[in-house]
C-alpha cells in the first residue's frame, strides 16, 4: 500500500508542478480573459489519458503513477473526460449525461455557494 501512495504522490507532485509552471506561461502568450493556459493543459491531459489510459490498465504501478497521479494532478478534467468516455463505450447513456450535467451544473453552483459563504465570514 505504501508503494502505491508513493507512486501517486510522485506522479501528482510532478503533474501539479507542470500545471503550475506551464499554464501561466501559455496565458502570457495570449492577451485575453479566456483561460487558455488551463484550457490547453486540460485538452493535452485528455489526449494523454486517452493515449495511456487503456495501455496502462493492466499495470497497476504505471496506472497509479501516470493516470491517477500525474494526469490526475495535471488536470482532473482528463480523468472526468476518461470516465465519461468509458460510460459512452459501455453505452451507459443515462449515467453519462447524468455525470456531465450534474458535475458541471452542481460544480458551478458549489463554487458560487463557496464564494458567497467565504464572503459572509470575511
Amino acid at each position: 500500500m505504501f508503494i502505491n501512495i508513493l507512486l501517486v504522490s510522485l506522479g501528482g507532485a510532478t503533474g501539479a508542478v507542470l500545471r503550475f509552471s506551464v499554464s501561466p506561461q501559455i496565458d502570457k502568450l495570449f492577451s485575453s480573459s479566456f483561460p487558455y493556459g488551463i484550457f490547453l493543459v486540460n485538452i493535452i491531459g485528455c489526449f494523454f489519458i486517452g493515449l495511456l489510459g487503456n495501455k496502462f490498465s493492466d499495470n497497476e504501478s504505471l496506472r497509479l503513477l501516470f493516470i491517477v497521479g500525474f494526469l490526475g494532478s495535471l488536470t482532473t478534467f482528463s480523468t472526468f473526460a476518461f470516465d465519461n468516455y468509458n460510460l459512452l463505450n459501455l453505452r451507459s447513456y443515462y449515467y453519462l449525461f447524468t455525470n456531465l450535467i450534474l458535475s458541471n451544473f452542481i460544480g458551478i453552483i458549489m463554487v458560487f455557494i463557496g464564494t458567497r459563504t467565504i464572503r459572509l465570514f470575511s
